[in-house]
């Protein structure tokens, strides 16, 4: 007779990490038989030679070859070893443990008549299109995107943002968040050229999951689990949190229902499925993808915990054609993966827990993580560690980047919050990066015309670039970087984590020959700082860092000096707007208080919506610059000046000035007041220059800024100086390259000086006058752009640059500094004469813009 045998199918190291499926089926006398990914061959033989190991229950393996971006790669091998099994065993079940396996699986289940969740669930639970094609009541608006359809793309149907992912892989592996066309389809081309996706509406909406286990075509058990992902903060979709039983008792019935009319329609049979759903405030859920398999991560841990019984006999029973039961959760559960800094990790730490860190590995073994009694007190289980010590900790871009998770239990819910609390605040992921001893300069933020300077000034390698990792895979910095020589390494850090700017200096351990520490973008400015004082270097003090960050603060602490500014209030709503502008005179201004660009600001006048101004100004964002922290947005109504308007760039040491210029600038008349130009230095009376160095000594005095660069903005109302803004960083739209050029100096270089605790020697009076005039265009779609070469060739033109080119949209009125077509800088007699070069230059160019095509 035929022995009788069980065939598992899935990844090694997921059947060994649950070993309970070998501890039943050993327990029942049966033949365990593996179907397992050809890679893991020679670490299972050896396991399975090992006794004290969980696989030493493993009979025979079949190692296949496939790849979870091309469509049943792996069936060919499976069917293979089922066939020459089903010749020497009686094969009583089968069943797949990971989610490579469960298409063939279904087909090994159905020639042998054994139970499983039938040809149609496991084809569709294999492929998200296919769920599209039967779930349409669940499924967002998306798009298919087969391979020879990709180049043609029509994206009409889709709203961004969007998502993307393959339709065929799992552990959010290939599935990004992408704002805009221009970046999907850079993200497109990113993907096997063989490989079919899904572009689809982005449901950015509480995520959760349903297990249930089904028999006969009956559900036998259905419970909600609640999950936290990346996409909170960042353009990936990682799963950081499980919490079971859900503790979102409002959504549970609109899920539950969903889920049963789901497995319904794809004829789910027998097995457990395991489903991801968002869903909406008004209750209507939408399935994000549904899968035939144990659920991941410690999914299944938790429901132990929760219920004190575990769940994989059950499901061995059902592929066993047994009676199934399983309990509802008596308990709250979580499992909880802590982000962490990208670098190379070097320890986990816990305090004040009995509770140690288990250095499980990507490939270990995880204990038994158990309970006993529903009573017990609010619990840390576990603290896993999935990487080895000393590995490379990336951006979390999918499941496999995750290095350390952490299990919870509570007998309520408000127990385990609680706990959850205190047990974040213990433990910590540290990590550091490998810096070369080269490095002397870390910079803060990446910028490509920064780095082709230092490339000149500064040594091969001695330049450390810390940019946020959502930020470096948005403008895509890795491949632009390896370009300059000057930089030894690119590390993804919280560069713009202003609410804990200490993270960076925590985990960076201080290079060390490192002598300077640039601010080098906006959003970079509060962690430059900290990381400065951390590394007792010059730098502007983490104070005033976080005073120029925030115009409100800059408000609250030029408010009772001799600064003149304009009137303003923080505001919450439309409402508040209304109010002030009812009480300066029916205008107002309209900004945010920690964009930059002019992003989000508005001009309002009497008769202008302040509904719409509102919901523009807080929409306002840049997805590619500013990584997405929960900042508690903050916004101002100011008071509305008339006069003219320049920005006054200093270098500071120690609270001295010692370089002083004033920019003229042209702004648009229009309700959005971006600048049109700059021409320095300004020609301006001695008694206002005076004026404006005054005001700016008394900002470096009430900020406490110390040492760097300020680029301050200022309105001349009435003949006196009103302050507007100020900024931490080098200055934007084209003023570094001016000032070089009319003072004959490299400003940048000056900077490096002063960061570098040293005087800087630019000169005092400029030689030249600079100017800068910024190109405009119709509205519409950029056609064709005529006359560069004449424009190249006009007097005192020293730099052109187009930022459109056929096929972009422009707009004629710009809302914000990013909406400009390209410059013109220009050197002249002076700042006026150094203008009409520049505007002489500017007015050759002709953008030409038709109609965008329907």
């Amino acid at each position: 007779m035929k022995q009788d045998a069980f065939v598992l199918t899935g990844s090694f190291l997921v059947v060994c990490r649950t070993p309970l499926y070998l501890a039943e089926l050993t327990r029942r006398g049966l033949k365990v038989l593996l179907i397992t990914p050809s890679h893991c061959r020679e670490e299972a033989l050896a396991a399975q030679a090992d006794p004290t190991h969980p696989a030493s229950a493993i009979d025979e393996f079949a190692f296949v070859d496939g790849d979870v971006t091309r469509e049943n790669s792996y069936l060919p091998g499976v069917i293979s070893a089922a066939r020459r099994w089903r010749e020497k065993y009686h094969i009583a079940g089968v069943y797949a443990a990971g989610e490579t396996q469960v298409e063939p699986t279904g087909l090994l289940a159905d020639a042998l008549g054994l139970p499983g969740p039938g040809l149609r669930a496991t084809r569709a639970c294999r492929s998200k299109y296919l769920q599209r094609w039967y779930l349409p009541e669940f499924s967002p608006v998306s798009v298919i995107v087969a391979p020879e359809e990709r180049a043609g793309l029509d994206l009409a149907a889709v709203p961004f943002p969007v998502v993307v992912k393959p339709t065929g892989r799992h552990s959010s592996s290939g599935v990004a968040l992408i704002q805009d066309e221009e970046a999907l389809r850079a993200q497109l081309a990113t993907y096997p050229p063989y490989e079919t996706l899904l572009v689809e509406e982005r449901i950015a909406d509480q995520e959760y999951s349903v297990e249930s286990l089904v028999q006969d075509g009956q559900l036998v058990f259905s419970s909600v689990t609640r999950k936290d992902t990346t996409d909170s903060h960042a353009l990936t979709f990682v799963e950081l949190s499980h919490s079971v039983p859900s503790d979102r008792a409002d959504t549970e019935a609109a899920l539950l229902d969903a889920n049963r009319l789901a497995l319904a329609k794809l004829g789910f049979k027998d097995g457990i499925a395991h489903a991801e759903w968002r869903i909406r405030p008004g209750g209507t859920p939408y399935l994000m993808e549904i899968a035939a398999r144990t659920p991941g991560d410690g999914i299944c841990v938790l429901y132990e915990l929760a219920t004190g019984l575990p769940l994989e006999p059950e499901i061995i029973k059902i592929a066993l054609g047994e009676p199934a039961f399983y309990p509802m959760p008596s308990r709250f559960a979580r499992q909880i993966y802590l982000e962490h800094t990208p670098g190379f990790l070097r320890d986990v730490t816990v305090d004040g827990f009995d509770a140690q860190p288990q250095w499980v590995g990507e490939a270990g073994l995880w204990p038994h993580i158990g309970r006993t009694e529903d009573d017990e007190p609010p619990t840390l289980r576990a603290v896993l560690v999935h990487k080895d010590r000393g590995a490379e900790l990336g951006e979390l871009n999918s499941s496999e980047d995750r290095a350390v998770s952490l299990f919870i239990d509570a007998a309520t819910i408000g127990e385990l919050d609680e706990l959850e609390a205190r047990v974040r605040e213990a433990v910590t992921v540290h990590t550091g990066p490998a810096v070369p001893d080269s490095v002397t300069h870390v910079l803060v933020g990446y910028s490509p015309v920064m780095l082709g300077k230092l490339d000149e000034l500064l040594p091969a390698g001695s330049v450390l670039v810390l940019e946020e990792p959502a930020v470096i895979a948005a403008r895509g910095i890795r491949e632009q970087i390896a370009g300059n020589r000057c930089v030894a390494a690119l590390l993804p850090t919280p560069s713009q984590d202003e609410a804990n700017p200490g993270r960076v200096a925590e985990a960076l351990p201080r290079p060390a020959g490192v002598r300077v520490v640039v601010p080098v973008v906006e959003y970079g400015v509060v962690v430059a700082a900290a990381l400065a004082d951390a590394w007792d270097l010059p730098g502007a003090g983490l104070g005033a860092a976080r005073v120029l960050r925030d115009k409100s603060l800059l408000r609250a602490a030029v408010d009772g000096t001799d600064i003149a500014q304009p009137g303003w209030a923080l505001v919450t709503g439309p409402a508040e707007v209304e109010e002030f502008r009812a009480r300066h005179g029916g205008e107002c201004v309209l900004k945010p208080a920690n964009r930059q660009a002019s992003l989000g600001v508005q001009l309002l006048g009497p008769d202008d919506d302040i509904e719409a101004a509102w919901a523009h100004t807080t929409g306002a964002d840049e997805p590619t610059l500013r990584a997405q922290y929960p900042d508690a947005a903050r916004f101002l109504a100011e008071q509305r000046l008339r006069g003219p308007e320049v920005s006054v760039e200093a270098l500071v040491t120690n609270g001295t000035i010692h370089f002083l210029n004033v920019t003229a600038k042209s702004v648009q008349d229009a309700r959005y007041p971006v600048e049109t130009g700059h021409a320095l230095p300004a020609d301006l009376p001695e008694c206002l220059r005076n004026a404006l160095g005054e005001s700016l000594a008394a900002l470096v005095k009430s900020t406490g800024f110390r040492t760097g660069v300020l680029h301050s903005e200022w309105i001349l109302d009435g003949g006196q100086p009103h302050l507007v803004e100020c900024a931490g960083r080098l200055p934007g739209g084209g003023i570094t390259v001016l000032i070089d050029l009319a003072y004959d100096t490299h400003i940048l270089r000056e900077l490096l000086t002063v960061l570098d605790g040293r005087t800087p020697a630019v000169r005092d009076t400029a030689v030249t006058g600079a100017a800068v005039r910024f190109l405009t265009a119709p509205t519409g779609v950029v056609e064709g752009i005529d006359g560069v070469d004449e424009a190249r060739a006009c007097d005192g033109v020293r730099d052109l640059h187009l930022a459109v080119a056929p096929g972009a949209h422009v707009r004629a009125t710009a809302t914000s500094s990013w909406d400009r077509a390209g410059f013109v800088i220009a050197t002249g007699d002076g700042a006026g004469g150094a203008m009409r070069n520049a505007e002489r230059a500017a007015g050759r160019i002709v953008i030409r813009t038709g109609e965008a095509s329907s």
